[in-house]
């Protein structure tokens, strides 16, 4: 027993030596292939990665879009809570990341693991706590690499009282990503909509690229239910893909809605599996989108695809009210399919 535990005692020693380097690969100005980098990773923002070498006093700064991977150490329990949410334990999993966050000596990885507690109250349905993570993180950095998690709607949705008094205060801020947030839950609202959408018209000229370009996708919302011509579709999907990929679900999400909206279920679908398929960090809108794709192609007469699709969003977002949505849909149309099936046969 004795020998076990020192022989598990060195190898933890071992790791934790192992982890003090950080491997990062990046592509340099004017190269074509990558190289790789070791040594502290001492930040990580949307802009900027600064990685101090050994006998470095300063470390380097090097452009955030040059990089493409970063390797780091994580603590066990950062670790843990990883692996419990990707089990679907959101429960455990959300106390392991707090232990983790309060644990975390370097910001750039506390802000990372914020992005993933804001995910945990995203499936817990609590929009403000998930609103209150993601705005800790924009405060440090508001070009953050985790603005693909940030707490926006970009459906119909129903929000508590609680939150929608968050938004009213969140809407008045000097700060955009505050403001951001706030007006997407508020723009469908029947007292605070026109507010939120002057406030959209004000954020899509941001001087911060990333809340103009999701403001001014959010404003096509209000197109939603009025007419839409196929060019006006076509112009949204070249603005989708001339976006950063870690913005694209919500927008990419519109364009499957206003498809929808046109009576093209086939094409509504392809563009909203986008979101399960590709565009998956916005895990609440791709349940939704998942299960709306299926209701296309139920629409459209293929039932054994939305069969399996109905079965795909409750294995993969058992956490989700769009799980529930799919069973019901799942059992009227088994039952349907099994009434033809027996009309034939009598």
């Amino acid at each position: 027993m004795r020998r076990g535990l020192a022989v598990a005692f060195l190898a933890g020693c071992l790791m934790a030596s192992a982890g003090a380097d950080d491997r990062v690969t990046l592509v340099p100005e004017g190269a074509v292939d990558p190289v790789i980098l070791i040594g502290s990773v001492e930040d990580y923002t949307g802009e900027v990665l600064i990685l101090k070498r050994a006998g470095q006093a300063v470390g380097d700064r090097y452009p955030a879009p040059a990089i493409q991977s970063v390797q780091t150490w994580r603590s066990a329990i950062h670790e843990q809570g990883l692996a419990e949410f990707a089990a679907g334990s959101n429960a455990p999993a959300e106390q392991s990341l707090l232990q983790a966050l309060k644990d975390e000596p370097r910001n750039w990885i506390k802000r990372e693991i914020l992005s993933q507690l804001v995910r945990c109250a995203i499936r817990r349905g609590d929009w403000g706590t998930a609103g209150a993570r993601f705005l800790q993180i924009a405060n440090q950095d508001p070009t953050s690499p985790h603005w693909n998690v940030a707490p926006i709607h970009w459906a119909p949705q129903s929000i508590g009282d609680s939150q929608k008094t968050l938004a009213r205060t969140w809407i008045k801020e000097t700060d955009s990503p505050y403001r951001l947030i706030a007006s997407s839950w508020l723009l469908l609202d029947p007292v605070y909509g026109e507010v939120a959408e002057k406030q959209l018209d004000d954020l899509a000229r941001d001087p911060n690229q990333i809340v103009s370009n999701l403001a001014r996708a959010q404003l096509r919302r209000l197109r939603l239910g009025l007419e839409l011509s196929e060019v006006e579709i076509q112009k949204w999907q070249l603005e989708v893909r001339r976006m950063p990929r870690a913005l694209r679900a919500g927008p990419q999400y519109l364009v499957g809605r206003g498809l929808l909206q046109r009576n093209e279920p086939r094409a509504a679908a392809a563009e909203l599996l986008w979101l399960s398929t590709v565009y998956t960090d916005n895990e609440d809108l791709s349940a939704r989108a998942l299960v709306e794709a299926a209701g296309a192609l139920e629409k459209s007469g293929l039932a054994s695809d939305a069969l399996t699709l109905y079965n795909e969003a409750i294995q993969r977002f058992e956490w989700s009210s769009w799980a529930n949505e799919a069973r019901a849909a799942r059992s009227v149309l088994s039952s349907s399919a099994n009434s033809k099936e027996n009309a034939r046969s009598e």
